[in-house]
Parts: structure tokens; sequence; C-alpha cells
């Protein structure tokens, strides 16, 4: 069973892509919110119920899609609410991508750590959180400005197939 905390601190960390899948079922931003807000209410009485937090996103899909369903059942009557087979269709979809791009993450986290020092230093520093000009990159690692973009194309590269093997080994 999860600490209060611990559920705080995955809702908040989740909370935009439950938006989204949230807004993915509701035509409407503003109802898609509500369901939000009445599916965290629904998850925070029934917290007690989830093991462990690996186990978070799709449990929290699963009360944003049940929640969605209810919401609409309400709203039948206008012409923009989507049928119950559709959103079911579509939440099956949403909590696949989920799936894939926490994979592809957790694939991105673990191609990272091989990287060799220096290559490793390259993607931190060019990702950054503030965005940095090559120019000054090359000064301040300094390497030539050419070789520099060529280091970074060949460690993308790397990473793209690293990723790729990952998640051809995971069935994606």
């Amino acid at each position: 069973m999860l600490r209060e905390q611990t559920f705080i601190r995955l809702f908040v960390r989740h909370e935009a892509e439950l938006r989204g899948y949230a807004i993915s079922l509701i035509p409407s931003i503003e109802e898609a919110q509500d369901v939000l807000q009445d599916a965290c209410i629904a998850m925070w009485q029934k917290i007690g119920t989830l093991d462990n937090e690996e186990g978070f996103v799709p449990w929290a899909y699963t009360f944003v899609r049940f929640t969605a369903l209810n919401r609409i059942r309400k709203l039948r009557r206008s012409r923009l609410v989507f049928s119950e087979a559709l959103i079911e269709l579509h939440a099956k979809e949403a909590e696949q991508e989920s799936e894939r791009a926490r994979a592809e993450r957790r694939a991105l986290r673990e191609c990272m750590e091989q990287l060799p020092p220096r290559q490793l230093a390259l993607i931190r520093r060019y990702y950054a959180a503030t965005k940095v000009r090559m120019e000054d990159l090359a000064r301040e690692m300094d390497r030539p400005l050419a070789g520099l973009y060529k280091a970074l194309e060949r460690t993308r590269a790397s990473l793209r197939d690293c990723i790729d093997q990952r998640m051809a080994d995971l069935g994606f």
C-alpha cells in the first residue's frame, strides 16, 4: 500500500500525461479537466488498492477512463460526445502508447548509462535546460566546431540504435 505522500508525488509527476489522456477521451478541455479532478478524488479514495509505484500509471489510466465514460453518459445529449465504444478503443490505444513511451524513456536512460563519459557529457550539456549555442559549447569543451557536430551526430545515432534494439527486445 502506498503512502499519501507517495501518491501525491506520483500524481504530480504524471499529471500532464493523465490530463492529455483525459483530453483525448473528452471533446471539451473543461470537461476533461473535470474528469481528471474527479478521477484524482476517486484515486485518493482508493489509494489503498495500489501496491507499488510501478503500477501507478496503468492504475490511474483506469480511473480516468471510467470517470470519462461516466461523464459521457451524463453528456449523451450533446452531439460532440464520442460513443462509449470509441472511447474504449481510444483508451486502449492511448494506454499502449503510454506504455511504449515509458519503455522508450527507460531505454534512453539505460542507453545513456552505456555511453562513454565524453559522449555522455556532450549529450547532457547540449540538451541542458538552457539552450547552448554550438559555438559556445565547442569553445567550452575545447573541441573544433565541425568535430563537435560530427560527435553529436554519432552519439545520437548510437543512442537511436541502442533504443531501437532495446524496444525490439521488449517486443515493441
